[in-house]
C-alpha cells in the first residue's frame, strides 16, 4: 500500500517500501558512482545499519537527509525566538538594549566584537537588533552554563514565561538548550541524525518544548510547517526492513 505524502509516496507496508527503494534507486543513478561522489567512508555509518543492503542503506542516507532538512523551520524558529525572548529580557533587567556592551567576561565580549566587525565588514548601521542576530546559537545557550549563573540566570529565567516555576532550574534548561546547540550542529555539518531514532524523536520534542517555554502561540504555527512525523515513520520502517 502507498499513501502520498511529502517526499512522493509513504509506504505502509515494509516490505513494499524497501524494494520501492531500490527501485528508486537503480531508477536513478548508479550505486558505484554516487559511492564514488558521496565516499564510501561517509556512507560507512549506512552500511552498518543496513550491512546486507547496500540500495536500503543510501535510501536511508537520503532519508537523513530529508530529516535534516525538516529541522530547518523548527531550529530557526527555535532560534529566533530563543535569541528575541533572552534580549527582551535582558534590556528590561540591564535597562538597556545594548546589554551585551556591559559584559565582564572576556569570552563572552569577544563573541560580541566578532559580531560587531561582521555588521561593519558588511558596512550596516550598528544597531542592538544587528547585534542580536548576529550572535550565534552558541552564544545564546551558553548564557546558561554555570559558571554565568550569578550574572545572568535572574534575568534568564524570564525569558520562559510559560516554563512552570517547579521546572524552572538552570541546570535543567541549560542541559536542553545544549543538547539541542549539539544536535544542530551536527544538522548544520551533514553528520548522520538517524542512527538512534529515540534520540532524534527527542531532539525533535525539546524543540517544540522549549519554543512552548516561550510561546505557546509559536508551537502552532511551527507544526505547520513540522515535516517530521511522516519522514520520521518512513525512516522507523526502512529500519524495520533490516
Amino acid at each position: 500500500m502507498r499513501e502520498r505524502g511529502f517526499t512522493g509516496y509513504r509506504i505502509t507496508n515494509i516490505s513494499l517500501y524497501a524494494k520501492f527503494a531500490r527501485a528508486q534507486l537503480k531508477a536513478i543513478m548508479n550505486l558505484t558512482d554516487l559511492e564514488k561522489l558521496l565516499s564510501e567512508k561517509r556512507l560507512g555509518t549506512y552500511y552498518a545499519l543496513f550491512p546486507t543492503n547496500k540500495e536500503n542503506a543510501i535510501e536511508y542516507y537520503r532519508l537523513n537527509t530529508q530529516i535534516s532538512e525538516s529541522f530547518y523551520p523548527l531550529l530557526s524558529n527555535l532560534e529566533i525566538v530563543l535569541r528575541n525572548s533572552i534580549h527582551n529580557s535582558f534590556t528590561i533587567h540591564f535597562k538597556s538594549s545594548d546589554w551585551f556592551s556591559q559584559f565582564k567576561q572576556p569570552e563572552l565580549f569577544d563573541q560580541v566584537n566578532v559580531a560587531k566587525r561582521k555588521i561593519l565588514t558588511g558596512h550596516n548601521p550598528m544597531t542592538a537588533d544587528k547585534v542580536v542576530a548576529e550572535l550565534t546559537f552558541g552564544f545564546w545557550t551558553a548564557l546558561f552554563n554555570k559558571q554565568y549563573a550569578k550574572d545572568f540566570w535572574k534575568p534568564s529565567m524570564y525569558a520562559f514565561p510559560l516554563l512552570d516555576t517547579p521546572n524552572k532550574r538552570r541546570d535543567k534548561i541549560s542541559y536542553k538548550l545544549n543538547q539541542v546547540r549539539k544536535f544542530r550542529n551536527r544538522i548544520f555539518h551533514y553528520e548522520p541524525i538517524c542512527n538512534d531514532l529515540t534520540a532524534l524523536a527527542t531532539n525533535h520534542n525539546n524543540i517544540l518544548e522549549i519554543l512552548n517555554w516561550i510561546n505557546a502561540d509559536i508551537i502552532s504555527w511551527t507544526k505547520q510547517i513540522d515535516r517530521f512525523d511522516n519522514l520520521y515513520k518512513q525512516a522507523v520502517a526502512l529500519r524495520s526492513a533490516t
